[in-house]
């Protein structure tokens, strides 16, 4: 996703509620994926979720292919805690889960703003956040 400048501490933040548990590498060539324990038939999920959480993962692979001098460490790690809050927040049904991924739609088009190249995958995402904006 970006790379550290030297000299710069490393680090991993984890957005949204729950837990860290396990072995966290760092490092320049490093990849981490995020494992929502949601419903186990997919049947249980709404088209809408499924439709956003398609959208958060293409998002997420095409800031994966950026040069490091498009995006910043810092707009990229803005970007990847708001792409997990709106996961873990899409699927209450209630007002606050709506609030939450709105929220971070909002956090998540205003770190990548600047990045020409995501603009069409910022739109593919905001449309099918649609049903919570």
């Amino acid at each position: 996703m970006t790379n550290t400048p030297a000299g710069e501490d490393r680090g991993i933040h984890v957005s949204g509620h729950g837990t860290f548990t396990g072995n966290a590498q760092t490092g320049d060539h490093s990849r981490a994926e995020y494992v929502s324990h949601a419903p186990a038939a997919e049947d249980e999920v709404s088209d809408e979720v499924v439709r956003l959480r398609e959208a958060v993962e293409a998002l997420r692979d095409r800031i994966r292919t950026l040069d490091p001098a498009e995006l910043s460490a810092a707009e990229g790690s803005a970007a990847e805690s708001a792409l997990a809050e709106v996961e873990v927040a899409s699927l209450p049904a209630d007002d606050a889960g709506q609030g939450r991924v709105r929220n971070a739609i909002f956090t998540v088009t205003g770190a990548l703003a600047s990045v020409a190249s995501l603009s069409e995958s910022i739109r593919a995402l905001r449309d099918a956040a649609g049903p919570w904006l």
